[in-house]
């Protein structure tokens, strides 16, 4: 029988899982319904989710903010302050979505080319990259009021809309992919369209439901200008974007050395990113988890539930994801035949994943101390720790021992892990010395 702040925990965290599976489930219909189409249409997918990605980051960066001052409200039961928090942290986020979406819209080439997209490719993924992303504001808004939410300790409300978007999502993509009946289909673009209204109807769907709870439910008083609340969220925001900013950089660096390291390297690499995926969504459920119940306990003043709920967030997270990380190594021989009938990729995932199992305790405690320690009020400090773990320890070890020494993809896996156990430490010592409010 677990205790009540492990339950409480629990029954946060599930949701928001659920919740973030079916959101990357989005560009998984995407991309097999556009796979029917033709290899360069999935290719003008994949190039348009690169940015995608980089994108969410940021606007999860804001919503990071709104989450940690609106949990912190909702402990001190300070709603007015909470409300004020949400309307800024959603004008954040229209602003940043507004910017991103005209820079796609208006620089849509260069920024294909980057990626290496010419010709064909950039004449397919050109119409669906400036509509996919073109709608950046309404994403930006629907993160942020999924962090509303969770601020307030309900991830079931944003699990429900997250099921009747994806719902819709299907239906639209096939019917305006292929076309059904009289209603005939528009390939790429039907998939854009469909993107954008099941965007748009998630969103209206989370301000209706938002109008019957009081921490987030905007009225026209609370649609002011505070100045000194906008300054704390800004400051909050921008390490922790620039943390996001910075891991995702150095992933583009390391994994274009992959890529040089041969077909087979990168094809392993990529299959048991997508096997791991399971796990470390797990952790960022518990790390959103922890976030939401440390930002109350700390409005309430509550030092020991502040500890308990950290204590039990890294618990649950640690053993959930070294069990599944570890039945996925076990049925490596199997679940890599779904994949590729290669054997040398086969043995590769197998040698990686065992790697990365041994690692799900450092990846939990970084997952979970992280928010933790933002949930404190401190941004800068996971942005500094993850800078040197991506920069110092992963991205470098890739280059020494992956590429310039020889010794391939265990090496790379390697690396990660021992960028994830550096964080972990660094962390804890942070937390030892009481560094963090309440931590």
């Amino acid at each position: 029988m677990l205790p009540a702040p492990a339950k409480r925990v629990a029954s946060i965290a599930i949701p928001a899982i659920g919740e973030a599976y079916l959101q990357s489930l989005l560009g998984v219909v995407d991309a097999w319904f556009i796979a029917r189409i033709g290899l360069v249409a999935l290719n003008a997918v994949g190039v348009t989710n690169i940015y995608s990605l980089t994108y969410i980051g940021v606007f999860t960066a804001v919503s990071t903010a709104l989450s940690v001052f609106l949990s912190r409200a909702v402990g001190a039961k300070d709603f007015e302050r909470g409300r004020s928090a949400v309307w800024h942290g959603y004008v954040v986020a229209l602003v940043l979505g507004l910017i991103l979406s005209s820079v796609s819209v208006l620089l849509a080439s260069p920024l294909l080319h980057i990626m290496g997209a010419h010709g064909e490719l950039e004449e397919a993924a050109l119409p669906y990259f400036q509509f996919v992303l073109g709608i950046s504001p309404l994403i930006a808004l629907f993160t942020a009021q999924s962090a509303a939410f969770r601020a307030t300790g309900d991830t079931k409300t944003p699990l429900k809309v997250a099921v009747e978007m994806n719902a819709l999502h299907v239906v639209l993509d096939y019917v305006l992919i292929f076309g059904i009946g009289a209603i005939p289909g528009f390939g790429l673009a039907g998939a854009a369209w469909a993107m954008v209204i099941a965007r748009m109807y998630a969103l209206l769907r989370l301000w209706w439901k938002s109008r019957s709870v009081e921490a987030i439910r905007l009225r026209k008083e609370d649609c002011r200008w505070r100045l000194p609340l906008l300054m704390d969220m800004i400051k909050f925001a921008v390490p922790t974007a620039a943390e996001r900013l910075s891991m995702r950089l150095g992933q583009v660096i390391y994994f274009g050395l992959i890529v040089r390291m041969g077909i087979n390297v990168y094809a392993a690499h990529t299959i048991a990113g997508t096997l791991t995926v399971f796990a470390s969504t797990v952790g960022a459920g518990f790390a959103t988890a922890a976030s939401v119940t440390i930002g109350q306990a700390i409005g309430s003043k509550d030092v020991a539930a502040v500890k308990s709920y950290r204590l039990w967030s890294y618990i649950l997270s640690a053993a959930s994801m070294t069990v599944i990380t570890a039945l996925i190594c076990i049925f490596t021989p199997w679940i890599g035949l779904l994949f590729t009938d290669n054997q040398q990729v086969i043995q590769m995932l197998l040698i990686v994943l065992a790697i990365d199992t041994v690692s799900q305790p450092f990846l939990a405690s970084t997952l979970v101390d992280t928010s933790a320690i933002q949930a404190g009020g401190n941004s800068k400090y996971p942005m500094i720790v993850t800078t040197i773990g991506i920069w110092g320890i992963r991205t470098l070890g890739v280059y020494v021992f992956a590429w310039h020494l020889g010794w391939g993809l265990p090496a790379v896996w390697a690396s990660i892990a021992a960028d994830n156990a550096l964080r972990a430490v660094l962390f804890t010592r942070f937390r030892r010395r009481r560094k963090a409010v309440a931590i």
